[in-house]
């Protein structure tokens, strides 16, 4: 599609592509700005289903007015193609940082609280992810955090959803999204709330802090069993320099049960933030330390 023009926006390169969609750079002709369009990929142009969910992403981003989440100008269609017009975002995704270098732990404090405080905001307009990951999470070349994709996005369960699930929004016995990251009722389909986000968000965080998956297996199937069977190595244990009080702040997001995990965003914000005050305060002190 590059060098076409859609509806006001003209296509100038590509930004990737995921598991639903493809992502174009364009020039919005009207405003005179970069833009983000994402459509569906090829082989789900035509599906309803497919469209329907691109549609409600956008429809559930707009209802998140957050600096920690992409911003949705709109969503419309070319040629019987629907399309979602995004901010353009310059840096990289968490992986491709991940990938790159090791982050110190002033880093991954600071980048698990922007995505916390991300979900705060949307667990407060009652709007799940489901889907977080390192592949949906942007860091721009300023340091400031971005989630991405809400495609797997859900509104905390009412009756209807429940009857659209039924009609074919999801796979009964096959829930979509990456098994390394899905909170163990996400894997069982039971009724979820923000507390899955939290799982999700604790694997993202031992990642940032080990460069290990906590519950990778040889397969799928053998990292599905780790997820609702096996408890992780301990952080501490493979990352000796981390704060100890980091470790334990995962080993409670990644609780097999949610009722184990934090209660909300805002609790696990609490901590972060008070473990992230604490190494300022060590660092002050040792800065002082060697003044004197």
């Amino acid at each position: 599609m590059i060098g076409q023009t859609v509806s006001h926006y003209r296509i100038v390169g590509s930004l990737g592509a995921g598991g639903m969609g493809v992502v174009y750079e364009a020039e919005d002709q009207s405003l005179a700005r970069r833009v983000a369009l994402k459509f569906l990929s090829d082989d789900l142009a035509g599906d309803p289903d497919a469209t329907r969910r691109l549609r409600r992403e956008a429809q559930t981003i707009a209802l998140l007015n957050h600096p920690g989440i992409c911003t949705v100008y709109e969503v419309d269609e070319h040629s019987g193609r629907a399309f979602i017009a995004m901010e353009r975002l310059e840096g990289s995704n968490l992986k491709a940082l991940m990938a790159k270098k090791t982050l110190g732990t002033a880093e991954v404090l600071d980048i698990a609280l922007q995505i916390t405080e991300a979900l705060e905001a949307a667990h407060a307009k009652g709007v799940i992810h489901r889907d977080i990951k390192p592949g949906n999470i942007f860091v721009t070349g300023q340091g400031r955090v971005k989630v991405l994709d809400f495609g797997l996005a859900r509104r905390v369960p009412t009756t209807e959803d429940m009857i659209a699930d039924m009609q074919g929004s999801t796979i009964p016995g096959r829930p979509i999204g990456t098994a390394s990251y899905m909170a163990p009722e996400r894997i069982l389909q039971l009724p979820l709330d923000g507390r899955c986000d939290l799982f999700s968000l604790g694997v993202v965080i031992y990642e940032m802090a080990t460069g290990r998956l906590p519950f990778a297996g040889a397969s799928p199937a053998e990292t599905v069993t780790n997820i609702l069977e096996k408890d992780p190595t301990p952080l501490k244990t493979l990352s000796s320099d981390r704060p100890g009080q980091l470790d334990q702040i995962v080993k409670k997001l990644v609780a097999k049960h949610a009722d184990d995990r934090y209660s909300s965003a805002s609790a696990l914000r609490a901590d972060l933030q008070a473990l992230q005050n604490r190494q300022h305060s060590s660092l002050l002190k040792r800065f002082l330390g060697r003044l004197t």
